[in-house]
């Protein structure tokens, strides 16, 4: 996961730092010199303050679901906090016989230094969590800034009381840096990128997640299907999303009407093109070849592939390995799609065996296609038959995509091989070839 950088992120733990300090300093300083009482040691108040400090780490959220929303509450809880430690500081600097009490020095203890440090250890606490879950270096630099931020707050504190502030108007002014650290907080964390996991399954080679992400500050939203740290599909979620590569090649290759003919895609548990190429072509046939059950069952799920076993006639569906299944009838297929995307989690299209791979330019028709993508095979990992015809199309990515976090595609690459004699077209939908020389 990532975080949009904000630049003003670093503001509000400093502004805690700075408040913590000049808090910590001004208990210090009105309960050690405030008159005769029960807390005339230093060291009675700082291990107070430390205590109370490391309480609020200690009982700070981790990383959960509702943890921005506990983070809110944590900051409106340290206004609350430092409001109570500047009123009791007023009625200590009216009512000097406050000090001189044993009554009054414990509830200064407790709103001077205790309640004040505990607010702040939970406020850098929970802000730790979050930088943590984005990826940003955790309590690293929430840690380091408000260590910052609170050396300012001893020097400047030290340099102002009494002569130029009273404590009351030093713990007023933490107040008001906290109420505009939180308004910026509320700004980093509507540029921050929002991971909601809707599913999860286990599976051979790793966790089969579907995600939905959301860049709030930037209107950008995805569902992002992930097997093994790998995405499978993503799917923007807005009106003018593009078409999935593999749709934009049946649209192209197959064209705009077809008469009865038979298409497969292999690893295409995720894909809704065999979807589209029922509900386009009346007379076609699909083959859906998928090694990963987790992966068919959440697509179809979260993804709407409405790939169901036996629920079209026209539909064939196998579960299992590919080099188990490999696809069957020879010169078969109009089109044949491989998803190298589903491959990356057992290592690319180096891992087919050369069995499956001749079993997969056989299969296709003397006027077919056989499209590999939409990640580029590795060098040397594929070769076309030297009679067919053959070209690479690419098309950039969505410009939003990119901000939506770590495993999402810059480029999209298709390989595509014809033995038809009529060749290749110039574009795929939004496919431009190029000049690349395939093998």
């Amino acid at each position: 996961m990532t975080l949009a950088r904000h630049p003003l992120r670093w503001l509000p733990p400093f502004v805690v730092g700075v408040s913590a300090a000049t808090g910590a300093e001004v208990s210090v300083g009105l309960l050690l010199y405030g008159g005769p009482g029960l807390v005339r040691s230093l060291t009675t108040i700082l291990a107070v303050e430390a205590a109370a400090l490391g309480a609020g780490l200690w009982t700070a959220p981790a990383a959960r679901s509702d943890l921005v929303e506990s983070l809110r509450t944590r900051w409106l809880f340290c206004l609350v906090a430092f409001l109570v430690a500047t009123l009791f500081a007023a009625f200590w600097s009216v009512v000097e016989a406050v000090g001189g009490t044993a009554l009054g020095q414990g509830l200064g203890l407790a709103f001077l230094a205790a309640l004040p440090l505990y607010a702040v250890g939970g406020v850098i606490g929970a802000m730790g969590a979050i930088a943590e879950m984005d990826g940003s270096g955790g309590t690293r630099w929430v840690g380091g800034t408000a260590a910052l931020g609170a050396a300012l707050g001893f020097g400047a504190t030290g340099a102002s009381l009494p002569q130029v502030f009273t404590p009351a108007a030093l713990l007023l002014v933490c107040l008001v840096l906290l109420s505009g650290g939180g308004l910026v907080y509320g700004s980093v964390l509507e540029a921050r990128l929002r991971v909601h996991v809707r599913a999860r399954r286990s599976s051979v080679l790793g966790e089969v997640r579907v995600e939905d992400r959301q860049l709030v500050a930037r209107d950008r939203y995805a569902r992002v299907l992930i097997e093994g740290g790998h995405v499978r599909r993503w799917r923007l979620l807005r009106e003018d999303a593009p078409e999935p590569w593999d749709v934009a090649a049946l649209m192209a290759l197959v064209g705009p009407a077809s008469n009865a003919c038979k298409v497969l895609i292999m690893g295409g548990g995720a894909s809704t093109m065999p979807h589209t190429a029922l509900q386009r072509y009346p007379e076609v046939q699909a083959e859906v070849l998928e090694r990963s059950m987790p992966v068919l069952e959440l697509a179809r799920e979260h993804l709407e592939t409405a790939l169901h076993d036996g629920a079209e006639s026209r539909l064939r569906l196998r579960v299992g390995n590919l080099e188990d299944e490999p696809p069957a009838g020879e010169r078969a297929f109009r089109l044949v799609v491989l998803d190298t995307g589903a491959l990356a989690p057992q290592g690319g299209v180096p891992s087919l065996s050369a069995r499956l791979r001749a079993s997969v330019l056989e299969c296709v028709s003397p006027d077919g296609h056989l499209v590999l993508g939409p990640v580029e095979p590795a060098p040397g990992s594929w070769e076309f038959p030297a009679t067919w015809a053959r070209g690479r199309y690419a098309r950039a990515a969505p410009s939003d995509l990119g901000e939506l976090g770590s495993g999402l595609p810059d480029v999209e690459v298709l390989w595509i091989g014809t033995p038809s004699a009529d060749g290749l077209p110039d574009r795929l939908g939004d496919f431009e070839r190029d000049e690349s020389e395939l093998p």
